[in-house]
């Protein structure tokens, strides 16, 4: 198998988001702006790795009520729990090893706050929120949320390793998670010395994220919370740690339509952005109690 060379390196940025989360922005890079930082990895936007933080008893740290338009959400937990509620009435509960995909569509306000005994007593809280685009005929969709447990997504072992499949066909598996573009997602921890090598489909963009460890992509070394954005070229990936590596390997088809993006919005036209503040703002997208 001809394996794909890494392309692009782009070092994760240290911020925070929502009620003071701690968090390493993956994508877009550093210095990327507009559609052009949004194209590098069609159909993926934005990669936020969230955590590792550890609550204080009493912390409210999380993500209060806010809106969405014209993407998915992909949230995988790796530690503690959040509470998940929205517009539509979903409601649900983030667990280590689960998953929340959630439709913002045509439009929804949704929050993830810290659970009662995380607020209680205090907890380790890490995950990775990844935004998928939705294409041009489905960004009017019905908004919704789906609970991904854990269950749902077993780890899969290999020889050094082993690997959780959230979307994607990935060593005999299926991942649950469905969506509109066609992806490819997974969670893989390598042991000291561990490899793992995989076929990306034919005109998929791919990327491996090193979050903890170390690793080698292509022969490339990687620090954590770094994106290795791989070359078009190729047939698959391999990815090697001498001392143990967590990282997530994503695959997708490119939409290459129009892009347009103001905040919490993602469309394919500045009118279309405009509208979204408007009906967020009229209430059309739904309140939070």
């Amino acid at each position: 198998m001809r394996l794909r060379e890494v392309k692009t390196l782009i070092h994760g940025q240290p911020t925070t988001d929502g009620n003071k989360v701690p968090l390493v922005r993956l994508l877009p890079g550093a210095g990327m702006h507009g559609g052009d930082a949004f194209r590098l990895m069609d159909p993926f936007l934005l990669m936020d790795h969230f955590g590792p933080m550890v609550l204080s008893p009493g912390t409210d740290a999380g993500f209060p009520p806010h809106p969405h338009r014209g993407f998915q959400t992909l949230t995988y937990m790796m530690q503690g729990a959040f509470r998940h509620r929205d517009s539509t009435g979903g409601h649900g509960l983030l667990e280590p090893g689960g998953a929340q995909l959630m439709n913002a569509g045509s439009g929804i306000v949704h929050e993830e706050m810290p659970v009662p005994e995380h607020l209680e007593t205090g907890g380790a809280i890490e995950g990775v929120q990844l935004w998928i685009n939705l294409p041009i005929t489905e960004k009017g969709s019905q908004p919704g949320y789906t609970d991904l447990h854990a269950d749902m997504m077993p780890w899969q072992a290999f020889p050094g390793g082993r690997l959780r499949a959230l979307a994607g066909e990935w060593m005999g598996c299926k991942g649950p998670a469905e969506t509109p573009a066609k992806i490819a997602y997974a969670h893989v921890e390598l042991e000291a010395g561990g490899h793992f090598e995989h076929v990306i489909p034919e005109g998929f963009q791919a990327a491996v994220v090193l979050l903890h460890g170390d690793a080698e992509v292509s022969g490339q070394a990687l620090a954590s919370d770094t994106v290795a954005v791989l070359d078009e070229a190729g047939e698959g990936v391999c990815v090697e740690s001498a001392q143990g590596a967590s990282l997530m390997i994503m695959a997708g088809l490119p939409l290459r339509e129009p892009i347009a993006h103001y905040g919490p919005f993602v469309m394919n036209t500045p009118v279309e952005i405009q509208r979204a503040f408007e009906d967020y703002h009229s209430g059309k997208m739904g309140v939070l109690d």
